[in-house]
């Protein structure tokens, strides 16, 4: 069988250049944390336990759909294919082997028979070749979290404890083949990625406030191939309550009819100190604050 899964680790380069505090109140059930290590300031590797044997170290990306092992790995937990499937990122796409695991498990938290289709990780190998995985939606829309780049951890939410507790606007999310969508000025459909150093555009004639000055010439590479882009500034920009000045931003050029997408782009969520993502009931939380002063009771290690 042939599925459409779409996934995705994009480093960024030159072609031509060299806390929140948490703080909350007794509840019957209280969040724990996952602290992570942050590289290049963007790329987030959480430990997580694989049919209960770990930790192992994960990419976190909420840009990807799926779940993804390196073949290194699949083999050594043993990992026999069900079928193959199409593995589509914004460089390309390829046809790959998809398995299930037993179960998969980040903190407290644990998600059953997962997904997760196997590929060399090359990219994300060559940032920390510690790395045996990426961490999808598929598992990520599980459950409800607070990604805090301040404290580099994520505090997994278990009874409503975090939503009591954060203020802020409420952006609601569309998720679509698996990914996160929020609207921005203008309209744009942009997906809620952290596997991304800065915002990406498919196309150029968005009737953004663009800053003067000339482009750079980028190129964009994941596990499946590379291209070219353009990197410009926009002089600002908003998305939800959150505004944004001399933003870089990489340009792909005009969407192609192959790539079907419906997004207009990937936003990174390193621009922001913390993001709050409530799957439950459909929104997100950009630079959440502590809705009130009281004991650190709810978190947990």
């Amino acid at each position: 069988m042939k599925a459409r899964t779409i996934s995705k680790f994009l480093t960024i380069a030159a072609m031509l250049s060299g806390s929140l505090l948490l703080i909350g109140w007794d509840q019957p059930r209280i969040a724990s944390t996952v602290k992570f290590k942050l590289l290049r300031d963007y790329v987030i590797v959480i430990p997580v336990t694989v049919n209960g044997a770990g930790p192992y170290q994960f990419l976190l990306d909420t840009g990807s759909s799926t779940t993804l092992v390196s073949t290194e790995f699949a083999r050594t937990m043993r990992l026999r294919p069900v079928d193959r499937v199409e593995l589509v990122t914004t460089t390309g796409s390829r046809i790959v082997p998809r398995a299930r695991l037993e179960r998969l498990a980040a903190g407290a938290k644990s998600v059953a028979n997962v997904e997760v289709l196997f590929s060399d990780l090359r990219e994300v190998r060559s940032v920390e070749p510690a790395i045996c995985g990426v961490l999808g939606t598929n598992v990520l829309t599980q459950f409800n979290y607070l990604l805090d780049y301040r404290e580099r951890q994520i505090a997994i939410e278990e009874d409503g404890e975090l939503e009591r507790s954060l203020c802020g606007e409420r952006v609601p999310i569309e998720l679509h083949e698996g990914r996160m969508l929020v609207s921005s000025q203008g309209g744009l459909r942009l997906v809620l990625d952290s596997g991304i150093p800065m915002l990406f555009l498919f196309g150029r004639n968005f009737g953004l406030d663009w800053a003067s000055g000339e482009s750079k010439s980028l190129v964009a590479r994941s596990d499946l191939g590379s291209r070219a882009v353009e990197q410009r500034r926009l002089r600002s920009f908003t998305i939800g309550s959150e505004r944004f000045g001399n933003l870089p931003v990489a340009l792909s050029g005009t969407k192609t009819a192959s790539e079907a997408r419906i997004e207009d782009g990937l936003l990174p969520t390193n621009l922001f100190h913390n993001v709050y993502f409530n799957h439950l009931k459909g929104f997100v939380i950009f630079n959440s604050s502590a809705a009130r002063a009281a004991p650190r009771s709810w978190l947990r290690d």
